[in-house]
C-alpha cells in the first residue's frame, strides 16, 4: 500500500505533455493505493456543467482506478475551487477540506494547497475571501458559460499582472502561519502544493522537529509527486524515471 500526492497540474488541453504524463503515472498505480490531488489538477474551472473533452478524459481515468479498487481524494486549488460533487461522483473520487488530517504508519500529516499559508499576499487573501464565498459561488454558477468564461479569462490576465509587481517573498508562504498551522492541527508533517517550489523544509522548535514538503507544478520538463510507503516519504520528479 502506497500514497501518492500530487498537484498543480495545471491541464488545459487534453493534448499536452502534462495530460500525457498524468494517464501514464496513473497507470503504474496499484490496487490498494491511495492518490491525494492536492489542488489546480486543472488550470480553471467554470463549473461541473462545464464538459469538455479533458473534463471527460480525467473523468474516464479517474473511473478506471477507482474501479481497480485505488482511493483518490481531491482538494481544492485556487484555479480549480468550483469543482462539485457532481464532477466527483462521475469520477467516483472524494472531495476533501482543506486542510485534511490523515495518519499513515502511525503518523500525522496535515494536507493543504497551500494558498492559505500565504498571508503575505493580502490582495490575494481578500480576492480568495470574495471567491470562496458560496453565495458568490452559487451566483457565479448561475450565470451562463459564455458569461462564467469571459469573467474567468478576466480574471485570469488581472492575476498574472498583479503576479508581475509581487516579489516571490510575498507570494511564498508565511513562516508564521505555517508554524500556526502546525501547532492547530497538532501534527509534525504537512504536505502542500501552490507555491511551485518544491522542496523539503525541516523545522526545529522547541517541543519537536517538523517536516514541510512541498509539492511541484507539472510541466513539459517536471512532474513532481511525493510517495510515501513503509520505507518512508520521498518526493520524486517523473521527469527522472524516463
Amino acid at each position: 500500500m502506497t500514497t501518492y500526492f500530487i498537484s498543480d497540474l495545471h491541464m488545459e488541453k487534453i493534448e499536452s505533455p502534462i495530460a500525457n504524463t498524468f494517464s501514464e503515472f496513473l497507470k503504474h498505480l496499484n490496487q490498494n493505493d491511495t492518490l491525494y490531488i492536492l489542488g489546480d489538477l486543472f488550470e480553471s474551472w467554470i463549473g461541473d456543467d462545464n464538459v469538455s473533452e479533458l473534463s471527460q478524459f480525467v473523468i474516464d481515468q479517474l473511473n478506471t482506478l477507482s474501479n481497480k479498487g485505488i482511493r483518490i481524494r481531491l482538494m481544492h486549488g485556487n484555479r480549480d475551487f468550483l469543482i462539485g460533487h457532481d464532477f466527483c461522483d462521475a469520477a467516483s473520487i472524494e472531495l476533501i477540506n482543506d486542510p485534511y488530517i490523515i495518519e499513515i504508519n502511525g503518523e500525522k500529516a496535515m494536507l493543504t494547497h497551500g494558498d492559505q499559508l500565504c498571508t503575505d499576499d493580502h490582495e490575494y487573501q481578500a480576492f480568495r475571501s470574495v471567491v470562496r464565498n458560496p453565495i458568490w459561488q452559487k451566483d457565479f454558477l448561475n450565470f451562463p458559460i459564455s458569461k462564467r468564461e469571459k469573467i474567468a479569462g478576466e480574471t485570469k490576465d488581472a492575476s498574472k499582472q498583479s503576479k508581475v509587481q509581487k516579489t516571490m517573498e510575498i507570494m511564498d508562504v508565511n513562516p508564521d502561519a505555517i508554524l500556526k498551522a502546525f501547532k492547530e492541527n497538532a501534527v509534525e508533517i504537512m504536505i502542500h502544493g501552490h507555491t511551485h517550489r518544491p522542496n523539503v523544509h525541516k523545522i526545529s522548535n522547541d517541543q519537536n522537529k517538523l517536516t514541510r514538503y512541498v509539492l511541484g507544478d507539472w510541466s513539459k520538463e517536471s512532474a513532481i509527486i511525493l510517495k510515501w510507503d513503509e520505507t518512508g516519504i520521498e518526493l520524486l520528479d517523473l521527469a527522472d524515471s524516463h
